[in-house]
């Protein structure tokens, strides 16, 4: 069974091109499925049935695993039985049999206007990383760009003329998408690109991504969630806040403020208004986008 578990994790890579991350995910999760069947004397997928995927859901249930996880687990097995049906290593698909529990969708968690301060009010530091770290998450409050936004944000993103960044739309040919930060976080941004950047650089060829780690290399989205959680807990703050927080926090803190919900769907890169309505539940009288960056003026 570990063979096929390894063939199919490189046929997700080389074929499918999946995500790193995601096959990752797929693999630990298919492993801790054939252990379970080989401690129960399983060792080929040719032997594995309805009953027996039935008595592996029951035990991740008894483990009192959360119906998210159980669904991944789920999804791993369908995606891996499916595969070996198709290259005709079984003629009966088992995994049929599982059902993923209902998922309960909780409202994203908003931080209130004092939380935020705590959060960026904070001492960062005066050296080249503690100047990186405030412009970082100024940035994230102001903007409410996602990971792969931030970490791969160039400089001729960065307007500083205008005090926006300008992006590409996620969906939509040759359109901008303009998002405007306020007074705090063009500052926090300035200096750190013109007194911080430039030292974290050093003789590192870069290609003008914005955000660079203590090497002079593009920051990975590893070292950016290490960084929130690592200023979350200095201000703090008892609640897990991450990145998908400060976003939610920057879409509620717009709409409460003024601006209507288009503007805001465009700004967070939404194509669905649906999406964003579904974290929105304040209106009140629509104003110029531009206007929303006094927040943090």
């Amino acid at each position: 069974m570990r063979k096929q578990i390894s063939e199919f994790v490189d046929y997700l890579q080389k074929v499918k091109k999946t995500s790193h991350n995601t096959c990752l995910s797929y693999k630990r999760d298919l492993e801790r499925l054939a252990d379970y069947m080989a401690n129960r004397g399983v060792l080929d997928v040719t032997q594995i049935t309805e009953d027996k995927l039935s008595d592996y859901a029951a035990s991740l249930r008894e483990e009192q695993f959360a119906a998210s996880s159980i669904t991944r687990h789920f999804t791993s097995i369908k995606a891996f039985f499916r595969y070996l049906e198709e290259n005709g290593n079984i003629s009966e698909n088992p995994s049929d049999v599982l059902k993923s529990p209902k998922v309960e969708k909780l409202p994203p968690r908003v931080l209130t206007t004092i939380e935020i301060e705590e959060l960026l009010s904070q001492d960062f530091g005066s050296d080249p990383k503690g100047i990186r770290d405030k412009a970082i998450l100024e940035l994230l409050y102001a903007t409410g760009l996602k990971a792969t936004e931030m970490i791969s944000l160039k400089l001729y993103n960065i307007d500083l003329a205008l005090a926006c960044v300008r992006l590409p739309m996620t969906t939509g040919a040759n359109k901008e998408r303009l998002i405007p930060y306020g007074k705090k976080a063009k500052d926090a941004l300035q200096d750190y690109l013109l007194y911080a950047r430039k030292e974290l650089l050093g003789d590192f060829q870069d290609d003008e991504t914005v955000f660079l780690n203590c090497n002079g290399s593009s920051l990975s989205r590893q070292g950016l969630w290490k960084l929130i959680k690592s200023y979350v807990y200095k201000a703090g703050i008892k609640s897990d806040i991450t990145l998908f927080t400060l976003r939610h926090s920057f879409a509620s803190h717009l709409v409460e403020n003024g601006t209507d919900l288009a503007a805001v769907q465009e700004m967070m890169g939404y194509s669905d208004s649906n999406t964003i309505s579904r974290y929105i539940t304040k209106t009140k009288k629509a104003t110029d986008p531009f206007e929303w960056a006094r927040i943090r003026n």
